[in-house]
C-alpha cells in the first residue's frame, strides 16, 4: 500500500515511512492512497477467522507484509482483547490485556511482529496506532460476529476517548472499509475543542489545557484532528488547519463543512462530577470496575442516548486497565486498595 499525506495528494510514500514516521516529509500524517473496501459477506467471514488472523489479515494491507495467526500470537498473545457485556445494548472491548495493562503494548507487539524484531520505535508511529486499532476493530467483530452478538448488516455505535483523535480517526477508517458502524462518539473531558469545532464551528488553536483525571484526554486541539479535516474538508483545509496550530489562532469552517464533520462523529463531553457518576453507576449496577476513559466514554454513550434517542447496541474501546487509577478509584467507590485488587482478580 502507498500513503499520501493530510497536506498533499501530489507525493506517493513507502509503508516503510508510515511505520516508522509520525509526520511525512510535507509535515502532514500519512494517509492510505485508497482504501481496502469489505462486503457485507465479507464481513460475516471474519467470523470464520480467529482473533489474531483477522488482525494479522488489515495489518498485512496496510504494510505489505505476511504476518499470519501464529507469528501475531506470538507477538501480542492468544488472548489480548476481551469482551464484556455491561447491559443490554453495551459492550466493553479491553484491549490491554497484557504486560503493561495498556493497549500501546499490544502496538508494540505488532511492530515487532511487523519487523521480527525487537527493536521497535521508543513511541510508536502515528499510523501504526491507528491501523492497529483498525486492525483490532475488525477482530472484535470478526468476534462477536462468530458468537451472534452482532449481525454484520446491525448498525453499532463505538464509542472512544479523545485524546490524540487517533481512537475515533481509527473508527472512522473501520467504517470506511465496511465495518457496520453507525456513530463514532469522541468523549471529551473539559478539553472540549473537538466539541467547540463541531458544535459551533471553530476550533481556538492555542487555548491552554485543563488538568483532568483523564490526562491523556487534557489536550485542546487533538493532533490527528488534521486528518479529519483533511479527509472530510480537503488538503486544504488541512494546511490551514496546520498553519493556525503552529502560530495560533481560530480555526473556523463554513456551514457545508461543518455538516460534513458533524457527518462523521458526536462530541460528548463529561466534566468530573459526571465522571465520577458513571465509575459509580457501572459498579453499582453493572459489576464493571471500569478506568476512567472507559467511564468517560460510558458517560458520553449516555449523553448521546439521552439527546439523540438512539438506542443502538454500543462498543465501548477501553484501552488502559483500571490498576494504573487505583488510587482515584478507590477513592470514587470508597474501597480500599485490596478491595479493588480482588476485584481486578476476579477479571
Amino acid at each position: 500500500m502507498l500513503y499520501l499525506t493530510t497536506r498533499s495528494k501530489s507525493s506517493r510514500y513507502a509503508a516503510e515511512l508510515a511505520l516508522s514516521e509520525d509526520r511525512a516529509p510535507d509535515g502532514g500524517f500519512y494517509v492510505p492512497e485508497q482504501l481496502p473496501r469489505f462486503s457485507v459477506h465479507e464481513i460475516r467471514a471474519l467470523a470464520a477467522s480467529t482473533f489474531s488472523e483477522n488482525v494479522a489479515r488489515i495489518i498485512n494491507l496496510f504494510f505489505d507484509t505476511n504476518l499470519d495467526r501464529w507469528s501475531l500470537e506470538f507477538a501480542i498473545g492468544r488472548y489480548p482483547v476481551q469482551i464484556h457485556t455491561i447491559g443490554s445494548r453495551e459492550l466493553v472491548a479491553e484491549t490491554w490485556h497484557n504486560p503493561m495493562w495498556k493497549f500501546e503494548r499490544l502496538v508494540r507487539g505488532v511492530e515487532k511482529a511487523i519487523r521480527q524484531s525487537d527493536h521497535v520505535s521508543a513511541v510508536p508511529a502515528d499510523w501504526l496506532m491507528i491501523a492497529t486499532r483498525i486492525a483490532v476493530l475488525f477482530g472484535i467483530f470478526g468476534e462477536l460476529v462468530g458468537e451472534g452478538r452482532l449481525d454484520p448488516q446491525e448498525p453499532i455505535d463505538v464509542a472512544f476517548p479523545s485524546g490524540d483523535f487517533s481512537g475515533p480517526v481509527a473508527a472512522w477508517y473501520a467504517r470506511q472499509m465496511g465495518l457496520p458502524i453507525s456513530t463514532i462518539l469522541c468523549c471529551c473531558n473539559d478539553n472540549n475543542g473537538p466539541w467547540k469545532l463541531l458544535h459551533k464551528g471553530e476550533i481556538r488553536m492555542d487555548a491552554a489545557p485543563i488538568k483532568t483525571s483523564t490526562p491523556a484526554c487534557d489536550v485542546t486541539v487533538p493532533a490527528d484532528l488534521e486528518r479529519l479535516i483533511s479527509l472530510n474538508l480537503g488538503v486544504g483545509a488541512a494546511n490551514e488547519f496546520a498553519g493556525l496550530a503552529e502560530q495560533g489562532g481560530t480555526f473556523y469552517v463554513e456551514a457545508e463543512q461543518l455538516k460534513k464533520l458533524r457527518d462523521c462523529m458526536y462530541v460528548p463531553v463529561t466534566g468530573k462530577r459526571r465522571l465520577e457518576s458513571a465509575v459509580k453507576s457501572m459498579y453499582n449496577s453493572c459489576g464493571y470496575l471500569a478506568d476512567p476513559y472507559t467511564a468517560l466514554c460510558y458517560s458520553g454513550m449516555l449523553d448521546y442516548r439521552s439527546v439523540t434517542g438512539e438506542s443502538r447496541m454500543v462498543l465501548i474501546c477501553s484501552e488502559e486497565s483500571p490498576v494504573h487509577s487505583g488510587a482515584l478509584l478507590g477513592k470514587i467507590l470508597g474501597i480500599s486498595a485490596r478491595e479493588l485488587k480482588e476485584r481486578m482478580d476476579k477479571r
